[in-house]
């Protein structure tokens, strides 16, 4: 013991000097056991992946380095230094999310995914295998020879974080939350053990918490998950509309949105309302934005039915672009990717339906940690996006929120959305089976060592 000591010493003196100046000691031992490729603390490779970060505020903090493993072994040896050394953490998929902390840490160890974005889809089986840092709009375009693709996010740049937070899709009125297709998870806890769960074996409770309760009970280094055979680039069988309205008609959109939450049953139609304020030579423009799509696949329809979308489409709008027919790949680089971290929308809010037919996919795969009751509902996201330079938060912009939530509370029994909600919202109170989600994260993380080492959802 006292050599391999000894060995261990002289190696940092020699090599790792100028590394463990100001660096923190889970570092050090995680450079020493990775190795410099995987871990760094400066240089080109660290100033990418600590500025990466979609949130500008997110992309200004400063882990103390970054590790970047390339197999699941790596995140255990990681996982279990962290532990050791007691050091703060934060793991980083594709680096969306909106929440200040949330993928990044100040001083301690950052998890980046961007060496492990593998995917493949198995035939046989009706399998598609992922690793947590591909992005929708690249999961989308390898599955495409398939005919195949995930239950995934809407936004090309996104990442598989949406999947931990249930996460909604072009999919999601047929086919549920995104979470609901999960198959199988491998599991790294907060200890450094890789375990795989599914809806039936040991970690049946980890596996039904992962499915929307986010990063609190262990990081996902392997999603198996149930397709969707949407057809391949070739076969056209969706339509596509896209509406914008000016400011006068939003009230006529939030009525047709509520009746079409109410009334349509069709799993076919998926809409996403989205309400924002264009900044153009500093004048700012509100409108209203509706995408809306049909699925035609096995019917002799070839336009928007009225019954679905007729609200809508005799709304007063600036302009309406109707395309048929469409793949689903097209379908799915209908939004900007997401990349923009700057200029755009000054303030706005969207409209994400979650629909009863939705509701009742998941439930037929065993059921979600949301568990919201089986009617519709709406999800409001409301948002605020700064030009580079001004201040964030703008002025008086957070009491704002506040008092709007006060003068609109959520609806009592209903879910928040955890991928776009407020970090200060205890998201895990509002699901469905708020004791049961406690109870697994105690039984995976008994000293709350996620919780205090790393930012994130409340309420655990």
């Amino acid at each position: 013991m006292v050599t391999h000591a000894f060995n261990y010493f002289l190696l940092l003196s020699q090599g790792y000097l100028s590394f463990a100046q100001n660096v923190p000691t889970a570092c050090i031992a995680l450079q020493a056991q990775l190795g410099s490729q995987k871990v760094q603390s400066s240089g080109p490779g660290y100033e990418t992946g600590a500025t990466g970060a979609w949130n500008l505020a997110n992309s200004q903090i400063r882990p103390g380095c970054i590790v970047c493993p390339q197999e699941s072994v790596d995140v255990q040896v990681a996982m279990k230094t962290i532990y050791e050394f007691d050091s703060r953490y934060s793991v980083q998929a594709g680096g969306h999310s909106a929440m200040i902390g949330w993928d990044n840490t100040q001083d301690g160890v950052l998890i980046l995914f961007s060496q492990m974005t593998n995917i493949s889809y198995d035939a046989e089986s009706d399998t598609i295998t992922m690793e947590p840092g591909i992005r929708w709009g690249e999961a989308v375009a390898a599955l495409e020879p398939f005919g195949v693709a995930p239950v995934g996010g809407r936004q090309s740049d996104v990442s598989t974080g949406l999947l931990l937070g249930g996460g909604l899709s072009w999919l999601s009125p047929a086919h549920g939350f995104a979470a609901d297709s999960f198959k199988s998870l491998d599991v790294v806890l907060v200890n450094g053990t890789l375990v795989t769960a599914t809806a039936d074996n040991e970690h049946a409770d980890l596996f039904r918490a992962l499915k929307g309760g986010g990063s609190r009970f262990g990081i996902v280094t392997s999603y198996k998950l149930y397709p969707v055979h949407t057809g391949t680039n070739s076969e056209k069988s969706w339509i596509s509309a896209s509406i914008m309205y000016p400011n006068s008609s939003a009230e006529a959109v939030l009525n047709a949105t509520a009746r079409y939450v109410q009334n349509v049953q069709d799993p076919n139609a998926v809409i996403l309302v989205t309400f924002l304020s264009l900044i153009t030579a500093g004048i700012v423009e509100p409108l209203v934005s509706v995408n809306a799509f049909y699925n035609i696949s096995g019917s002799n329809t070839s336009s928007l039915p009225s019954t679905i979308f007729g609200d809508f489409l005799s709304i007063p709008s600036i302009n309406t672009t109707i395309t048929s027919p469409v793949s689903y790949i097209e379908i799915s680089n209908t939004l900007p990717p997401g990349t923009s971290t700057g200029s755009g929308s000054f303030y706005g809010a969207s409209a994400i339906a979650t629909r009863r037919l939705g509701i009742q996919a998941g439930v037929a795969r065993g059921g979600n940690a949301i568990d919201p009751p089986p009617g519709g509902y709406v999800a409001l996201q409301f948002s605020e996006q700064t030009v580079t330079g001004a201040p964030f938060p703008p002025a008086g912009g957070q009491e704002g929120k506040l008092l709007l939530l006060e003068q609109i509370p959520p609806t009592p029994g209903y879910p928040l959305f955890m991928n776009e909600c407020d970090k200060r919202q205890n998201v895990y109170e509002t699901y469905g089976d708020y004791d049961f989600m406690k109870a697994t994260y105690e039984r995976y993380d008994p000293t709350s060592f996620n919780v205090r080492k790393m930012d994130g959802p409340i309420g655990l």
